[in-house]
């Protein structure tokens, strides 16, 4: 027979839960990353061709910059569950690039329907990412068998 859940075996699934989703975010930022600074804009959904010069300057460097958030977004995911700060360093970072996307629609028109997307990740994430660290229970997992 199976009995109900301890609140605290509840609180150590969520905590376990966030630190994956933060690493899984890492490692997809990690990668996205990695692809853009090696193809530049034939990255971009929908784009086969490399850009002009300038352009393509540009991308592989932001490509290279988002490279770091990713891995910086793998490190801080061994202890999401206990560095509100750096969660919210995070959180902030990524919707503020969604800000700058809502921007480029504003100015450029409507984006490839995977950047939409991107866009509503990065508006609502965020804070729920802020919101569900903020819930955790005061004390951390201390088993080092439950990190990540």
């Amino acid at each position: 027979m199976r009995t109900a859940p301890v609140p605290g075996d509840r609180d150590r699934l969520s905590r376990r839960r966030l630190r994956r989703v933060v690493l899984g975010s890492g490692l997809v930022a990690t990668v996205a990353g990695l692809d853009t600074a090696v193809r530049g804009v034939r990255s971009f959904a929908g784009v086969r061709a490399p850009g002009e010069p300038a352009v393509e300057s540009e991308t592989r460097f932001y490509g290279a910059v988002y490279l770091a958030l990713g891995i910086s977004t793998v490190s801080l995911s061994r202890r999401a569950d206990r560095d509100p700060a750096g969660v919210r360093a995070l959180a902030g970072t990524i919707f503020l690039a969604g800000l700058a996307r809502a921007g480029a629609w504003r100015t450029a028109g409507a984006p490839h329907p995977l950047q939409r997307a991107l866009l509503a990740v990065e508006l609502v994430g965020p804070p729920a990412l802020v919101a569900w660290q903020a819930s955790l229970r005061g004390t951390p997992d201390t088993d080092p068998a439950s990190s990540a």
